[in-house]
Formats: C-alpha cells, structure tokens, sequence
C-alpha cells in the first residue's frame, strides 16, 4: 500500500509539470461539483417545505414570491451544474492530450536511451510488454481518479453532516456497511494485478497468435502450409484459460459483495423507518423527511462510487509498478554518451583497432569474441568471413555501439570508440544490417534516412539510387520518389525482396561516412544485379574505408583483404590470392562449396 501511494504521488507529480493551468482548472471543477449536490437537495427541501406551506393556506392569502424566489434558485444551481459537467468534460479531453503526450515522451525517451542488449534479450520482453501496454492509460486514470475521489469525498461529507441531523449513528451506520465492500475490492484489485503480472507470458502468447493469424506478414506463409486451424486453436486455448481464471475471481469477488449487500439493505430498511417515525412524530417536516431520504440515497450511492474510485486508483497504483519498472532500467548507453566528448577522426589517419576485444550478451556467459585483435587501415575494403556464430554480425554492432566490449575496446586512430559523440560516430559510420527495416514511408524518405540529421538531398538521393540501381524502378511509379512504399498505407507500391535490399544499399550511399559496413548486400539479388551492383559498391568504397560480411565468392573477391573468424579469434588475414595459397580454413571453406557462395 506505501508504495502504491509513492507511485501515485509521483504521477501526481508528472501530471503537474505536464499542464498545471490546466490541473488547477480541473480542481476548480471538481470542488464545485463536490459541493452542487447538496445546494441542490437543500432547495428541493424548501421547495417542497413552501409548496406544503402555501397549500395549507386560504387562495386569497397565497404568496408565491418566495417559492419563485426558491424555483429560479434551483434552475440557475441546476444549470451551473450541467455547465460546469460539460465544461469539465472539455477541460478533461483537452489535459487528457496533454497527459498523453508526457508520457508518450517519457516512454520514447526511455526506448531510445535503453541498452540495447535489453530488446534482444527474452527476459524483458514481458517487461517492455507490461509498461508499454499501461503507460497509455494508467497515469490519465490515476489522476481523474484522484479528482473523482476528491469531488465524492466532499459531497460525502456535506451529505454526512445532514445525516447527522437525523440521529449520530446514521453517519456512522452507512460508513461501517461499505467497509466490507472497500476491502473486498481492495483484495480484487491486489489479486488481479498479481494475476496479470504472473501470466504476463500467457497473455503474451494470446497476443503473438492472434498477430499470426491477422498480421499481414504472416498470411503468406500462414496460407501455404495450413498453420491457420493450429494458430487459432492455440489462441483460444490460451485465451480460454485466461479468461477462465480472471472470471473466477470475479465471481468470488461477486459472492463477496452480495453478503455484505444485503446487510446494507437492513441497514437502510431500519434508517429509512427511523425517518418515518420521526415524521409521524412532528420533529421533522415533509421537505425534510425529502432532503434526508434522498441525502441517504445519494450518500450511499456516492459513497459506493468513492470506494469503487478508490479501489480503481489502488489497482492503477498496483499497475504502475510495470511502468516504473521500465522507467528504472538501467541506461548504460546515456551514461556513456554524457561522458563522449571526442570528435570522430576526420579523416581516419591511422584506422580502426579491435584491441583485445572481448564480449558475451548479456543473456548468457558464452564469449562470442575473445581476445580478438583486428585492424581497418584507412581506405581498405575488407570483407569478413566465417561460418554462422563466429561473431560477424555481432563486430558490426559493437562498431555501431549497440554493445560495449565486455573486455578491451574498439579504436578509432587510438581515439576509444566510446568517448567519441554519438552524433559524430552516426555521421561517420554507415551501416546496412541483414535484417534491415523497410519503411512504409516515401521512397525519398526511405533514402533520406541515411543521414536525416541534415535536409533532404534530392539530387544526392538520386545520386544514391542510381548506385545502388534502384532508380529506374522508383521513378517508373506514377509519383516517382514520392511514391510510398511497402503494403501497409493506401496508394503504396510493393518491390521484390531485392529491391528493398538495393533501397537498403541506397540509403546507406546517401550517408557520406568515412565507413560503410555492409551485412550480406547482395543476398537477396539475383547474379546479374549482383554484378552490376557490386560495380557501384567498388565506386561508392573507393577511398572510404569499408568492411563488407558475405558468404558470397564475388562479394569478397572484390576486398582488399579477407580477415576470417574462427573460434572468437582472426583465424587468418590476407588478400583472397594469398589466402586461396595457403591450405587454411579459408581454402578449405571455399573448397567445401560451390563456386558462389562459401
């Protein structure tokens, strides 16, 4: 419970300094809403009082100024009551925005500044899922739930303090009766959120089905081998589970409140007797015996709606703990960038050193490099060989500063690859992953990407599509580089899978980095673009330095020097002649296979 309220102060908090004006507005409301209902009750108490008056007397002595007086009271309280509910409804959307957007800002900020070891690593997906999934509504509801509270605890109050006028223990009855049900509803909320962070995994499961059998990207392959029947048995499995447990607990929950509501019913059988007799004794009038019923009615029913705000609250104060749970990740690559202040080495004199480098993921103790000292002279294009494992793909990321080295480090003319500014090393390092994105964006801005820290290029951006030969097919659709891409917006055009790979290619030529590092750039190209791109690859790496990973003989042929992996270790370095000389783990690779590809 210390520390649901902790959560919720410190939303209260975030919310604050997200729109004060608009947070002092919304008090203003809830304090005149809180107090409304009871102006209300007490003028249709008079009214009923002057109506009872006025009847008693002879036609020729009525005087019907005062329930005049009383009627445009009423009308101008009720009026104000429905301006200040539509109002408040305005005021609410338009924070709600605000809200929204803090905390959609907060959540990017802490996405972009994580270690990146945490989105490969399965451990905190459900993390990430958590967060991701309450952080869009959770910090709203805490704060309009505080409000909520607030506004019913002060018409409980009013509505209490008239209470007190028909006897002590009336107050005092209907508070004891809506304890049970409080807590009741308190254990609701506890046991839900522990349901839900102990099945995190299931709920995901629900969720990585139901994408299978909806998701575009899936339908292909989900079609050609008949997996629909299997993947939708396996959703309703899982999601019949899940709904089966949770309802559970609410019909316990259920069975629970119907106990303690039928001793509410007594309770009020027995004080609306007591206002009866009361009336039949002359102690009170017909106006109040109105005012009193109604104020018991509405007090309980208030009453109900505060414990329920209350126990709602508690529950998003619970679900919150996913939230800060993510915001408090570490964030190894903000403190690393805080103490960069070295400029990238323009142009590279020396080159880039892996010195004694060593490193494991995070998720396991297995080294993937160890002691691994390589050197990039400036200039030189190098292609890095090995079989599946050796630790290719993960040198790229570590030059891209995705990791540290967990053991020795990475030079850039004996600058450590760590103090210098990541904006620098983004401007300077140009990369094309295996497995890159394809943006459902613009063919331009699919470009453009390459270097978006600066505007957009056009006539570089052909320039760049021309090399990697992939301009004929942009500027054959009917808006050209305007044209946008993919199949997940109307009006987009679809391209082949080497076709998004030469746009790949395209946007990392438009990057003029001093290193261009290309992950399998021909992979998916048939042999005759192969050829023709590996033509604009030799113009766009002459005289920049470029490490290129390829299982393919007519990509590496093309290297200055072939630098080959092997158990965490170089293996052997030296032209593709040299190395075809020796009877090393080259040759024999290359032997082993087919005249294409090793």
């Amino acid at each position: 419970m210390k520390n649901s309220w902790k959560h919720i102060r410190t939303i209260l908090k975030y919310v604050w300094n997200s729109s004060p004006g608009w947070t002092v507005l919304n008090i203003l409301l809830v304090l005149i809403r809180g107090v409304l209902p009871l102006l209300l009750l007490y003028l249709v108490k008079l009214l009923v009082d002057e109506i009872q008056t006025i009847a008693a007397l002879p036609l020729d002595e009525r005087d019907f100024s005062l329930l005049l007086t009383v009627l445009i009271a009423a009308g101008v309280i009720f009026l104000i009551n429905a301006l200040t509910a539509s109002l408040g409804l305005l005021v609410r959307e338009r924070q709600s925005y605000v809200i929204s957007d803090f905390f959609d800002n907060l959540i990017h900020d802490k996405t972009t500044s994580l270690e990146y070891g945490y989105f490969e690593h399965p451990e905190y997906q459900s993390i990430f899922y958590r967060a991701l999934n309450e952080a869009s509504f959770r910090p709203s509801r805490i704060f309009y739930g505080v409000l909520g509270v607030i506004q019913n605890f002060i018409t409980i109050l009013v509505m209490g303090g008239v209470l007190l006028m028909v006897h002590w223990s009336v107050s005092v009855i209907l508070l004891l009766i809506t304890l049970p049900v409080s807590w009741i509803r308190l254990r609701h909320a506890r046991d839900l959120f522990r349901f839900k962070k102990d099945n995190t995994l299931l709920e995901r499961e629900v969720n990585y089905y139901n994408r299978l059998i909806t998701a575009p990207e899936f339908a292909k392959e989900v079609r050609a081998f008949d997996l629909s029947g299997l993947f939708r048995r396996r959703f309703f499995n899982r999601k019949r589970k899940w709904r089966q447990t949770q309802f559970s607990m609410l019909v316990n929950k259920t069975r629970r409140e119907i106990v303690v509501q039928l001793l509410a019913a007594t309770c009020f059988f027995l004080v609306y007797g007591l206002i009866a007799w009361k009336a039949f004794d002359g102690q009170i009038s017909i106006g109040e015996v109105v005012l009193y019923f109604l104020a018991m009615q509405r007090g309980y029913a208030y009453l109900q709606e505060f414990l329920g705000r209350s126990s709602s609250l508690y529950q998003d104060s619970l679900f919150l703990d996913n939230l800060f749970e993510f915001i408090d990740l570490r964030e190894e690559s903000k403190a690393v960038e805080s103490k960069a202040s070295l400029s990238f080495p323009s142009p590279i004199q020396s080159g880039i050193e892996f010195r004694n480098t060593g490193f494991h993921y995070p998720s396991n103790n297995r080294w993937i490099l160890r002691n691994l000292n390589l050197k990039i002279l400036p200039g030189e294009t190098i292609a890095l060989v090995g079989a599946n494992g050796t630790g290719k793909s993960t040198i790229v990321k570590l030059l891209c500063s995705l990791y540290q080295p967990v053991e020795g480090e990475i030079l850039v003319d004996d600058i450590p690859l760590s103090k210098i500014v990541d904006s620098q090393r983004v401007a300077n390092i140009s990369v094309i992953f295996q497995d890159f994105i394809l943006y459902n964006v613009t063919a331009r801005e699919n470009i453009w990407f390459g270097d978006a820290q600066k505007p957009a290029d056009d006539d570089l951006i052909k320039q760049a599509a021309n090399r990697a030969g992939i301009n004929n097919v942009i500027e054959g659709f009917e808006k050209g580089y305007n044209t946008t891409l993919g199949t997940v917006f109307e009006g987009s055009e679809q391209m082949s899978p080497g076709q998004w790979q030469r746009l790949a290619l395209a946007r990392s030529f438009y990057n003029n980095s001093q290193l261009i590092i290309l992950d399998e750039p021909t992979s998916s190209l048939d042999a005759f673009s192969e050829a023709k791109l590996l033509k604009y690859i030799r113009s766009v790496t002459e005289n920049r330095t470029a490490l290129i990973i390829s299982h393919r003989l007519s990509t590496i042929r093309m290297a200055d020097r072939v630098i080959v992996l092997e158990g965490e270790q170089v293996t052997e370095t030296g032209s593709y002649e040299e190395l075809m000389s020796k009877n090393g783990s080259f040759k024999k690779m290359v032997d082993a296979l087919s005249d294409s590809f090793i």
